[in-house]
């Protein structure tokens, strides 16, 4: 009985600094690396202190049993690949700076515990769709020639991506059209409808229409397409995969920079053929995951240990075509089969597949909002080393925790539950 002794006051006051804690977070992996970092730094110490006033409280049950089967699959998958330094042929700090960063996994869960119930997951969700609002907003005024003072990314006047690259912000907010499609009877209240499909609406334009990200194209059809195959019968189930070719049709016929930007991978593969990389990013990509092949076929069970990629790579020659400082393939299920091997690779999987298990339980709507994160993370993942890297990785994260934290049995939005008191 820890808080017995402690007033209402306080412990309103403390869940509503918890509360404010999660929206700052939610809202934080738009605002730039930093800026994420710092949101990560303040969930993390949050949560160490609810988990060490709940062990002296002991109240429960923990908000995370509705989850445990992702939770667990998390815990298995980091601790594997913490066990992997201990064989990994990169020296101990970037060993172990490899393995914080497969551990961003952990936010997930941290994320779902720290939310109380479903009206709390929904006003973090839409704070944590609001701060993607405020970004494609940003670049809309920079495309009308419009400098907003907080665009600081390197090629904001001649690229439109706000605070960090067009690759990240085309992946975003390819998430943020699902958000704002699917959560769109409840982001904005009923008479909000249509305020969230005219932000979609500007989005898809934005992501499609002016932005250079083709990760970010290729996301956004699959969105399309999840959201096609909700909306049609099951006997139509391939109009969900016919309408994302006519968009990109149109596209291409349509949109300069979206058929430039497609036809530029055929001259790159091509230029990758002739052995002539250069400084093309589907070369190189190419190099990266050639090498990551040759890696894994050395130790195709365990892997080379966390951290070891870029040892693996310079080993094996691939520095001398590609840049040698890289430290990832450029493709998450290459990086965590080069440094955790077969178990590894098994071990991020099963977390996607659990999350997927967990989205078919919860409300349609609801469920879909996950299963299009993780359809994006898994997409966006075959083209870039998602959740290794800072922004997009926390981005991914947090978001999935808060979706998580969609299925809650209550009965009123209230901060003061019993896991609230305990925290």
């Amino acid at each position: 009985m820890f808080l017995a002794t402690y007033s209402p006051l306080f412990r309103r006051d403390l869940a509503a600094l918890k509360l404010g804690t999660l929206c700052f977070v939610a809202v934080s992996p738009s605002l730039g690396t930093a800026v994420a970092a710092l949101g990560r730094l303040l969930l993390y110490l949050m949560a160490l202190g609810c988990l060490l006033l709940a062990s002296r409280s002991r109240v429960s049950p923990s908000p995370l049993e509705r989850s445990r089967t992702v939770t667990v699959g998390i815990l298995l998958a980091c601790a594997y690949m913490a066990a992997s330094i201990t064989w990994s042929s990169a020296d101990l700090d970037t060993a172990l700076l490899g393995w914080a960063r497969h551990a961003r996994l952990l936010t997930i869960p941290i994320v779902c515990y720290l939310l109380a119930d479903k009206a709390q997951a929904m006003l973090v969700l839409r704070a944590f769709t609001l701060g993607q609002v405020f970004v494609v907003l940003s670049s809309w005024a920079l495309v009308f020639g419009v400098h907003v003072p907080w665009a600081t990314g390197l090629h904001a006047t001649d690229e439109y991506a706000v605070f960090g690259s067009y690759l990240e912000q085309s992946i975003s907010q390819s998430v943020l059209l699902a958000l704002l499609w699917f959560q769109r009877d409840t982001l904005f209240g009923q008479r909000g409808r249509w305020i969230a499909i005219l932000l979609a609406l500007l989005t898809l334009a934005l992501t499609v229409g002016v932005l250079r990200g083709r990760t970010g194209y290729v996301v956004t059809l699959a969105m399309l397409a999840l959201a096609c195959a909700h909306a049609m019968p099951k006997k139509w189930w391939w109009v969900a995969i016919l309408v994302p070719c006519f968009v990109f049709a149109l596209a291409m016929a349509g949109l300069s920079t979206f058929r430039h930007r497609m036809l530029d991978v055929a001259s790159e593969v091509t230029a990758y053929s002739h052995n002539r990389v250069g400084d093309t990013s589907s070369a190189e990509r190419l190099v990266y995951w050639s090498t990551s092949l040759q890696a894994i076929a050395a130790n195709p069970l365990l892997g080379h240990g966390s951290g070891s990629w870029n040892v693996e790579y310079r080993k094996l020659g691939g520095d001398k075509i590609a840049p040698p400082t890289t430290d990832n393939p450029h493709q998450l299920f290459l990086l965590w089969a080069v440094e955790g091997g077969l178990l590894g690779v098994l071990g991020l999987v099963a977390v996607l597949w659990s999350l997927v298990l967990y989205a078919k339980k919860m409300e349609a709507l609801d469920g879909l909002t996950l299963k299009a994160m993780v359809l994006a993370l898994v997409v966006s993942g075959m083209f870039n080393s998602m959740i290794f890297g800072i922004g997009m990785g926390d981005f991914f994260c947090i978001g999935l925790g808060i979706a998580l934290g969609l299925r809650r049995d209550t009965a009123a939005p209230s901060l003061l539950s019993k896991h609230d008191q305990s925290c």
